[in-house]
């Protein structure tokens, strides 16, 4: 099997164990472009989780701030919880279908799965 297939599945499988360290290891200490972009792509995927949660966070406490109303604060603590969920749900499986699709690829095949 090849490295650079495997370094490539490693970033996106790295969501299981350490979801920044590997993308980001991988992307600073390999010379293959192919490989850095799909670092990129993985440590972009695994971080933006967290970015999601951070904003809504900080969305509801700016409406708990500036209204007084119970209903409207739970209203968008709500959306803001289900939105979350749902974007991590989706980035994981994200994540699982590019890792496996970079350990099957031939590369002998002439195409490139940009995906």
């Amino acid at each position: 099997m090849n490295s650079h297939k495997v370094a490539k599945s490693l970033s996106y499988f790295s969501i299981l164990f350490a979801p920044i360290a590997v993308p980001l290891f991988i992307w600073v200490f390999t010379d293959d472009k192919e490989v850095q972009h799909h670092a990129k792509t993985a440590l972009a995927t695994h971080v933006l989780p967290a970015i999601s949660l951070f904003l809504s966070f900080t969305i509801f406490s700016l409406v708990q701030i500036s209204t007084d109303s119970a209903n409207t604060a739970g209203f968008i603590a709500f959306t803001a919880v289900v939105s979350f969920i749902i974007v991590s749900i989706l980035l994981f499986f994200f994540n699982i279908i590019r890792g496996v699709k970079m350990l099957v690829h031939d590369e002998t095949e002439g195409y490139y799965i940009t995906e």
